[in-house]
């Protein structure tokens, strides 16, 4: 049978989703979801069209009936197209004019009245080889050299946008608004479900970043880093990720929020959080636009809470923390990037910093330099996510787990034998409400946080020793959150630390 799989006609003997997944050798992991959609055949409902502009969308509504089609609304409904890549070639209080295109309408001398915000077609100079899709800013009488039934529609959104247009601006395409007939889609991770002919099917979405919102495509992919993404949240409008609810990001690209595309909020209680939108929206100061779905976007369509949809970015993320500087290398000369290695060299020496940070300033500049120290350098740690979630978030947060394989702490104090200290930050602190206190004993290895309860909130430190009095950071067992161990093997480098020395760490796998 004949169906469309990711976008491209494929013929299939399978009839079982999971076959036909195995069948075409498609991007699949397991647990995510699948889009199933039947009857996808679009139809052009050539009575309102959308306004493609730079600065965001405007809509016509078309006002003239099927039975009574005058020569002008014939000619915009055959030739819209003529329009597409077109400027604003004149502008006067009354009306914005767009164009111009070549006609063969008949030319009308009289003057006519054109209410607020009607759409029209007239001429330059009584010329239907100049002929312009007009714009009604108000209420006027004039003569433009077509009929009275030159009127198309009205404009019904956008209206702001065109006022505020000026000449020369470029019109980027005009097209009818397509609704999809008969339309009805769903998501699944059953793999059981049975497809009928003619039905198309996503496994995965593919997403282009912008590389005007550096900081934002880091972020996300910072959020995506394992290929999926998890809808946290969902509405008519929208689907949104939580999982980095809470980091700051400054204004980036604040464009139009258009179809499919992907948002970061900037600011306020939500600042982090991810947003990917259903249907257009108007733009907003506290939401950076950093990429859209270039296909599979049915996924998102049909998503609900706690869906996971497996992901593609264009360009690919060019985070090497955690690799060696052989896999960083080979990486970057995939990509045509040159790698100046730093630090330790070695080939399997790991890779715990680079510069430049962003994805996008490295495909910029053509090179990175990576910096690499001893595998044994680095410390494996066991986070408690589940009894301590918000001192976890914290500790990611400081050591910049949060955004890269490998995070970095600071030794503040060591007392000998006892207690390693680790810079931290009050002000981060300053909500850590008491979550899983010692009880009876701290043993050696435990890494813990000073509550908001203590003036030094923020702090963070290890026990070198079990302790059945004091937690790791020397307060009372009230005073500590306990966030996670280090590995057994490591505590011995641990006790060799100094006051200013630093060390890397990653979550144990």
């Amino acid at each position: 049978m004949r169906i469309k799989f990711n976008g491209e006609e494929q013929d299939v003997e399978s009839r079982r989703l999971g076959d036909i997944i195995e069948e075409l050798k498609g991007p699949y992991r397991q647990g995510c979801a699948v889009a199933v959609v039947s009857e996808k055949a679009e139809r052009e409902l050539k009575n309102e069209f959308e306004v493609k502009l730079e600065q965001g969308y405007a809509r016509i509504k078309i006002t003239g009936g099927e039975e009574a089609v005058s020569p002008a609304l014939a000619l915009f409904l055959s030739e819209y197209k003529r329009f597409n890549g077109g400027i604003i070639a004149w502008k006067t209080e009354n009306v914005t004019a767009i164009g111009p295109i070549q006609t063969d309408l008949s030319v009308d001398r009289n003057e006519h009245t054109y209410k607020k915000w009607d759409v029209f077609l007239g001429f330059g100079g009584f010329d239907p080889g100049m002929c312009y899709l007009m714009i009604s800013k108000q209420e006027h009488t004039a003569a433009y050299g077509t009929a009275e039934d030159a009127v198309i529609g009205r404009l019904t959104r956008g209206r702001s946008i065109i006022t505020r247009l000026d000449e020369g601006e470029r019109i980027e395409e005009i097209h009818p608004i397509v609704t999809k007939a008969e339309r009805v889609g769903f998501v699944t991770t059953d793999l059981n479900t049975r497809i009928e002919p003619g039905q198309e099917i996503f496994t995965f979405a593919k997403i282009k970043l912008f590389r005007e919102a550096p900081m934002s495509s880091e972020h996300f992919f910072s959020l995506t880093y394992r290929g999926v993404i998890h809808v946290d949240d969902f509405a008519n409008t929208y689907v949104a990720s939580e999982s980095l609810k809470g980091l700051s990001l400054p204004p980036e690209n604040l464009a139009y929020r258009s179809k499919y595309c992907l948002t970061a909020r900037n600011s306020g209680t939500e600042r982090g959080k991810i947003f990917l939108y259903k249907d257009n929206r108007l733009p907003n100061p506290a939401h950076n636009v950093f990429g859209v779905v270039v296909q599979g976007g049915d996924l998102f369509e049909y998503s609900h809470q706690d869906d996971t949809i497996l992901i593609e970015t264009e360009p690919k993320w060019m985070m090497v923390v955690g690799k060696t500087q052989k896999e960083a290398e080979d990486f970057f000369a995939a990509e045509n990037i040159e790698q100046v290695r730093e630090g330790n060299c070695d080939d399997d020496a790991i890779v715990v910093d680079q510069k430049p940070e962003l994805t996008m300033e490295i495909i910029d500049r053509g090179t990175v330099r990576t910096m690499g120290v001893e595998a044994e350098d680095v410390y494996e740690v066991e986070l408690f996510y589940d009894k301590a979630p918000r001192t976890v978030w914290y500790f990611k947060k400081l050591t910049g787990l949060i955004n890269r394989p490998i995070g970095h702490l600071k030794v503040h104090f060591v007392v000998p034998g006892m207690i390693v200290l680790f810079e931290g930050s009050a002000e981060e602190a300053g909500t850590l409400v008491p979550e899983n206190l010692p009880k009876d004993m701290v043993e050696r290895g435990v890494l813990g946080v000073t509550n908001m309860s203590r003036s030094n909130r923020g702090l963070m430190g290890v026990r070198l020793d079990d302790s059945d009095r004091y937690g790791p950071t020397g307060e009372s067992f009230d005073g500590a959150n306990l966030a996670l161990a280090f590995s057994p093997h490591t505590l011995e480098r641990l006790s060799r630390l100094k006051e200013g020395d630093v060390i890397y760490v990653k979550e144990r796998e």
